[in-house]
């Protein structure tokens, strides 16, 4: 498909994702969707994702979004709009003021818990099945849970035990990372919302949810998202997945419950690759990566690197906190 940006006019049956990549610029943003609105002769700028059936009215979205997120239209639209540098929605080394924030979202594994999961372990192993299952070298070393996806039906049970075997470990050893309690109790205090974003099981956060209530006192993060959570989507009543982190979709269903926008959110996590790249193509108002003790630890999935120059911008955090008391004090100061 070729034609000028300005005005691109787009079938039913092509994904935006689809529509944008023929605009062939991997650092450009789509500063809005505008299509004809029936009650006047105005036009209404529009995207909706299907993670929540949400609009969101003149969003900014990232293209990295579009390009990895269930995009779609359930109508014929017009795309208009112009392209900028990427500027990843905020500014380094500060966060939002409280006043202008709805509510954190705090990813699990790591970040509310203590480090419980041996990722070299789990890719060594899981790769181990990829190279009996596809033959060495024959597939991409990425996300372990997206290779485990491609592989056989007995390949996919074989990892799938892992996985739980894995899961199961770090939900009995659980612990909680210092401040956790505290900062729970000042963001309720204020009266924002918290949620927690995970690639965990839903069980998973169960058992958060149980041992923090009852060791801390501290209420139920909500919503909850962990990889096998689902939505109904609204064009067709269907429950459908949620696309893990780093796809952006979790963070658009968040924010599409607590009827906000996603630049009046921060993210906070301890890895680069999935929390922080997940609220750059969110748009997240603050990305915060958590380095406890000031160290990077080993929490990638898939164990490499960024893939483009891109990704290295998307990498960035706004701040990083060596704990989430650290963490606590930048909110209080930002009220």
């Amino acid at each position: 498909m070729s034609m000028p940006f300005s005005m691109a006019s787009l079938a039913l049956s092509m994904s935006l994702a689809d529509a944008v990549s023929s605009l062939q610029s991997s650092t450009a943003f789509v500063t809005s969707f505008a299509r004809p609105s029936p009650a006047s002769s105005q036009t209404e700028d529009i995207v909706r994702c299907f993670a929540g059936g949400t609009t969101w009215n003149s969003q900014k979205v990232p293209l990295a979004a579009l390009r990895s997120t269930e995009y779609a239209l359930s109508e014929v639209v017009t795309i208009s709009g112009e392209v900028q540098a990427p500027s990843l929605a905020s500014s380094k080394n500060s966060l939002p003021p409280t006043s202008e924030i709805a509510g954190v979202i705090f990813d699990m594994d790591g970040t509310l818990t203590d480090h419980c999961i041996d990722f070299a372990d789990m890719r060594r192993r899981i790769y181990a099945i990829a190279d009996e299952d596809l033959g060495p070298g024959n597939y991409d070393a990425g996300c372990v849970l997206a290779l485990a996806d491609r592989l056989s039906p007995d390949g996919r049970a074989q990892a799938s035990d892992i996985f739980k075997e894995i899961e199961e470990k770090a939900s009995r050893d659980m612990t909680f990372n210092d401040g956790v309690a505290d900062l729970c109790y000042y963001i309720d205090s204020i009266d924002l919302k918290r949620a927690v974003l995970t690639r965990n099981v839903e069980t998973s956060v169960d058992v958060m949810h149980d041992k923090l209530l009852q060791r801390e006192g501290v209420s139920t993060f909500f919503p909850a998202i962990a990889r096998d959570s689902t939505f109904t989507c609204n064009k067709t009543g269907r429950e459908r997945p949620i696309l893990a982190k780093p796809a952006p979709d979790a963070i658009l269903h968040i924010c599409s419950v607590w009827n906000c926008q996603p630049h009046e959110v921060i993210m906070v996590g301890d890895s680069a690759a999935d929390d922080i790249v997940a609220a750059s193509r969110a748009g997240c108002g603050g990305k915060v990566l958590l380095a406890e003790g000031g160290n990077i630890r080993d929490t990638d999935s898939g164990g490499g690197g960024p893939v483009d120059d891109l990704e290295v911008i998307e990498r960035e955090p706004t701040v990083t906190v060596s704990s989430l008391m650290e963490l606590l004090e930048m909110l209080r100061e930002n009220m």
